[in-house]
């Protein structure tokens, strides 16, 4: 025998290992923030922000011009900060929630 215990023993302690690291697992994704619906980057394109908010392009132009948004272009395309739109998505959905 090469372990120094009975083998029922010795499956209950890899039950109890693998059941410990199971719940740290789970209570740590339970308490980890909730996942944006944002794409993980922190640029995104203009497409992109027409899905998140679910206007056309022309709609997402014109809020360009009225300054709703702010984009910078790197060299001839153009990018939405994710922190900015982030900030947008909550600044709404809090007005949103305050008007219920």
């Amino acid at each position: 025998m090469l372990f120094p215990m009975a083998p029922a023993e010795f499956w209950k302690q890899i039950r109890t290992t693998i059941e410990e690291v199971v719940n740290e697992k789970l209570n740590h994704q339970t308490a980890s923030p909730p996942v944006s619906h944002l794409p993980e980057k922190a640029l995104l394109k203009p497409a992109e922000v027409c899905a998140i908010f679910q206007v056309s392009k022309p709609t997402l132009y014109e809020w360009l011009k009225q300054e709703k948004l702010k984009s910078f272009k790197i060299k001839s395309r153009r990018y939405f900060s994710r922190i900015d739109i982030e900030a947008i998505v909550l600044q709404t959905e809090q007005t949103a929630s305050a008007k219920e």
